[in-house]
């Protein structure tokens, strides 16, 4: 089942955001189970790339994605306490809240990057939250 989204305001009549979506391979193993919770448009311009923890995570990475010309960045690991590698997530949580304040100090929206950690077991929440950042990012318009 494809998201649902209910855009409310449109930066024009054809945007479609452009996606660089890390995900932790643990908690969701198989790409083409996150590039089902996008519409076929927004997949069509996006690119999803598992990583071994979300501590692996590096600012360079979304730092990179955005000057690139993708129009957001998402990162979905495991649930906080349920990390494969102990604290890995605590460790992400910490730096991706940095880079969100620093993307802020230097005129870049903070809501460009988004994170969130999910349960595997619960891909209805993990669709909502995915949709909630998909018209956030319809609403800030292009990077470009």
């Amino acid at each position: 089942m494809k998201p649902e989204l209910t855009i409310t305001e449109q930066k024009g009549p054809t945007f479609v955001p452009a996606l660089a979506i890390f995900h932790c391979r643990w908690c969701l193993p198989d790409p083409e189970i996150v590039r089902g919770f996008l519409s076929d448009e927004v997949t069509a311009k996006s690119v999803v790339i598992p990583l071994n923890c979300t501590a692996r995570m590096e600012a360079e990475f979304a730092i990179k994605a955005l000057a690139e010309g993708f129009d957001g960045v998402l990162v979905l690991g495991c649930e906080l306490g349920e990390c494969h590698y102990r604290t890995g997530n605590h460790r992400a949580l910490k730096r991706l809240h940095l880079l969100r304040d620093i993307l802020g100090l230097v005129g870049i929206y903070p809501d460009r990057l988004n994170f969130y950690w999910v349960s595997p077991f619960d891909q209805e929440n993990i669709r909502t939250l995915v949709s909630e950042y998909l018209n956030k990012l319809y609403k800030l318009g292009s990077f470009k």
